[in-house]
């Protein structure tokens, strides 16, 4: 039976009920902490909102998400820990770079793919630091309409990584651009497709686009719903009811990239981010959706079945660990 590893200890795949694929618990991007006018950082105050969210969506049948937080993001396993422990609400966690242009990794930056999969490796088999937590998913970004150098090494090192252990790889993508160029690059690499979660996708409103990832095997997030300051939602979901009516609901996820607590900034306020919550699925999401005639069970496609889908292993976690070990 398959196992995934959450941030408290893996579990056995059947015990996936609901699972958003794209959530953060907190997000720091490199450098918050020298700004001496940052607002003043509280894990308490982290922990209190990241639970209320977490026991919210539990009550609509979420019982996993996915946070795939960088290295360099404010990625904070045993907060996590924490925080799944009290909510009630399996955590899974990442290993990965950012992009570029965001990461600002001068010490990472001269790797060989190679090295950078060395490090993927080390947290897959080993865990994080000294922590014990291993990662569930590989992260990977690129930016706005074009791959640089560094990260097509990082895509590389996960593409194979995925390959060696069987982990899926949820990616980043600026504006829903450069999506099957992504998948073509973990496809090089050895990695399955089909274990390849294209995220925001839901930016770009061309189902070509979409269907061209699709085509090649792989997912395709619709992962920022709620997050209206940046595109319309409307148009997210005719995007995705028109690939839902035209029967790609095995290869599609929902999710809404939300943050709890961004380190060193003050809270998103405003109307446009009022629903970028995960709640926002289940109360806005999912109703509307029904309204445009998309079917149950594609619905249960998306929240339940693809998420089991891309966790889904032909080897056991200890296989894996053996595996990226002997590497």
């Amino acid at each position: 039976m398959t196992r995934i590893s959450t941030v408290t200890g893996d579990i056995d795949i059947d015990c996936l009920n609901y699972v958003l694929l794209h959530e953060h618990v907190q997000i720091g991007y490199t450098g918050w902490q020298l700004n001496p006018l940052a607002p003043r950082y509280s894990r308490q105050d982290v922990i209190k909102k990241a639970v209320d969210r977490l026991s919210e969506i539990r009550d609509y049948g979420v019982n996993c998400i996915v946070d795939p937080c960088t290295l360099e993001l404010g990625r904070d396993p045993e907060l996590m820990a924490e925080i799944s422990s009290l909510s009630k609400v399996y955590i899974v966690c990442s290993t990965g770079f950012d992009l570029e242009v965001r990461g600002k990794l001068f010490a990472i930056r001269p790797l060989s793919s190679d090295q950078i999969l060395e490090i993927y490796l080390k947290e897959i088999t080993d865990g994080i630091g000294d922590t014990g937590i291993r990662p569930g998913v590989i992260k990977a970004a690129t930016g706005n309409g074009v791959i640089t150098e560094y990260e097509e090494r990082c895509l590389t090192a996960a593409g194979k990584a995925a390959a060696m252990t069987g982990l899926p790889i949820v990616t980043h993508t600026e504006n829903g651009s450069m999506g099957l160029e992504q998948l073509k690059i973990f496809k090089s690499a050895g990695a399955n497709p089909g274990k390849c979660l294209i995220g925001h996708s839901c930016f770009n409103h061309n189902l070509q686009y979409h269907v061209s990832i699709m085509k090649e095997g792989g997912m395709v997030g619709f992962d920022c719903f709620g997050l209206e300051r940046l595109a319309d939602d409307r148009l997210r979901l005719a995007t995705l009811a028109g690939l839902l009516h035209l029967g790609y609901s095995n290869q599609l996820i929902v999710s809404c990239d939300s943050v709890a607590i961004y380190q060193g900034r003050a809270p998103l306020d405003g109307p446009d981010v009022r629903n970028w919550k995960p709640s926002y699925i289940f109360y806005g999401v999912i109703p509307t959706l029904k309204e445009w005639g998309v079917k149950g069970s594609d619905i249960e496609n998306m929240l339940r079945h693809n998420p089991r889908r891309l966790f889904a292993l032909t080897h056991t976690q200890e296989e894996s660990a053996a595996k990226a070990a002997s590497a």
